[in-house]
């Protein structure tokens, strides 16, 4: 897979390419940006076309064939010079990692397997590729003492090493971790890119929209979306907006029910950013605006025509809250309650 087939992200691209076609690279770089936009592709794809056996790295389009040996370990994960270091748990499961003492693996990257599974690795000398590269995802499960433990690679990394960490929440990361790796972002996708690499995936035009909205620009939360699930969550969408201020039961059963986890509650207020967007347009242009949520047409008119656009605005922001309060862990029922009641009782101190 060529650097080309990763859409939407010309800018990020432009960084490794020019890195690649120098020969000369920063010892550790910083991929953040939401989850699903290509940030592990990325990685990937830099250490392939870094030790392709059948491109040089001094060309102007530098691009992995995809096919040689060196190429098909590391999308394997097999290649001995691209060292792979995951949450504890997702090692454990694939047979990678054993957590001492018969411990129940942490949902964290622990600081033993930076000290058994990195530091041993790098102690030795590069097997068979050109450059060797140590690739951390998702970086920012690092718990505190495992970032501390990495800062003396960071500090002193050992030659032709590049260490490449992966974060959907970079301020996660310890300041000392962030500023020794050179950052490079990857941004949401645009609807329409999504739209559009939904329709090559048979979805019909509708879906497609209603999709790419739900995804919050990440490509790989759209594939994973499918028809059931958005039928799901637009009946989650029609019970909120038929909520009324005395309907405090309703409160609680919508946060529980699309509260469940992170992603679920996250999912729901993303949704409900888009209808009220729709709202809006309806309160701005009439019955002639455009609807992402084309099936909830009736519910959206209602809306536009009994609260005020002043309204729709502040329950709007009111689920930006609930957004931001979830990227901060906050627990998904107790915020979605809170957006609720923001919405009927005034925003909630």
């Amino acid at each position: 897979m060529p650097f080309s087939e990763l859409i939407g992200q010309d800018r990020a691209l432009a960084t490794l390419r020019l890195a690649l076609g120098r020969g000369t690279f920063h010892h550790a770089y910083l991929f953040g940006g939401p989850v699903g936009v290509g940030k592990g592709t990325a990685a990937r794809l830099l250490a392939q076309a870094a030790n392709c056996q059948e491109v040089g790295t001094h060309t102007l389009e530098p691009e992995a064939c995809g096919s040689c040996p060196s190429c098909r370990k590391i999308a394997h994960g097999t290649h001995p010079d691209v060292i792979l270091l995951s949450q504890e748990r997702t090692m454990a499961k694939a047979g990678l990692w054993e957590p001492r003492g018969g411990r129940v693996p942490s949902k964290d990257i622990v600081v033993d397997q930076v000290r058994d599974l990195l530091y041993r690795r790098l102690a030795m000398k590069r097997f068979e590729g050109r450059r060797r590269f140590v690739i951390i995802d998702p970086a920012d499960a690092m718990n505190h003492q495992a970032q501390n433990a990495l800062l003396k690679t960071l500090e002193e990394p050992p030659p032709d090493t590049t260490l490449l960490l992966i974060a959907a929440s970079p301020d996660l990361l310890i300041p000392t971790v962030r500023s020794r790796c050179a950052r490079v972002a990857f941004v949401p996708l645009p609807d329409e890119v999504l739209v559009a690499r939904l329709s090559r995936e048979g979805r019909s035009p509708e879906e497609a929209r209603v999709t790419a909205a739900l995804a919050a620009g990440s490509l790989g939360r759209a594939l994973a979306l499918g028809a059931k699930e958005l039928v799901a969550r637009e009946q989650a969408v029609e019970t909120v907006a038929g909520l009324t201020q005395e309907d405090a039961a309703g409160y609680v059963a919508f946060a529980r029910d699309q509260g469940q986890n992170r992603e679920a509650a996250r999912e729901a207020c993303e949704l409900v950013s888009v209808w009220l967007r729709d709202v809006l347009a309806t309160q701005a242009a009439g019955e002639a605006a455009p609807l992402a949520l084309s099936d909830l047409a009736a519910r959206t008119r209602t809306a536009a025509s009994s609260l005020r656009p002043i309204e729709t605005l502040r329950r709007l922001e009111c689920v930006r809250e609930a957004l931001a309060a979830l990227e901060q862990n906050a627990a998904p029922v107790l915020a979605l309650e809170r957006m609720l009641i923001g919405w009927f009782h005034g925003e909630l101190r």
